[in-house]
């Protein structure tokens, strides 16, 4: 890694520890010449059990997924472009990433950072309990352990301050 023009990658989701990150950023360790990739890996709503169940789901079903899925492209839109005025504001020069993936989220940013040769990786820890790390997974906990670059991970707020 250069000491100029670095590439670096922030995982962007709806969470407080996805803009605890990008200000932490942007107070500890923005250069003007880094250009900062915004990753937004959009998970698509659940299915809803009924299509496990039947066959043929019915059309309200159907609609209704439909509907859930808009509202989380939109909701999806809106937080990109939440973070792009963002970057706007601290003259950072960005680019956006939205990326569709049913898989692992930490998965799919270790394959963003290898095809945009980014140099570090910043993400928010949500503070997950041990019993939801042990069966949800942690996406930081993922990126540390199969990146081959520096991840920092900004930590959740401390309930002290």
């Amino acid at each position: 890694m250069s000491s100029s023009n670095r590439t670096i990658l922030l995982a962007v989701d709806q969470s407080k520890a996805s803009l605890r990150a990008f200000n932490w950023y942007v107070e500890n360790l923005h250069k003007s010449e880094d250009t900062l990739i915004l990753a937004h890996i959009h998970q698509m709503p659940d299915l809803p059990n009924k299509f496990m169940l039947t066959e043929i789901p019915s059309v309200g079903l159907l609609e209704n997924y439909k509907i859930k899925t808009i509202s989380s492209y939109e909701k999806s839109k809106e937080l990109l472009t939440s973070y792009e005025n963002l970057c706007k504001e601290h003259q950072i020069i960005s680019k956006v990433i939205f990326v569709e993936n049913q898989d692992s989220p930490g998965h799919k940013i270790c394959e963003l950072v290898k095809e945009n040769e980014v140099d570090i990786i910043i993400t928010g820890k949500r503070g997950l309990s041990k019993f939801d790390r042990i069966f949800l997974g942690s996406t930081s906990d993922y990126i540390i352990h199969h990146a081959q670059i520096p991840v920092i991970v900004v930590p959740p707020e401390s309930k002290n301050h």
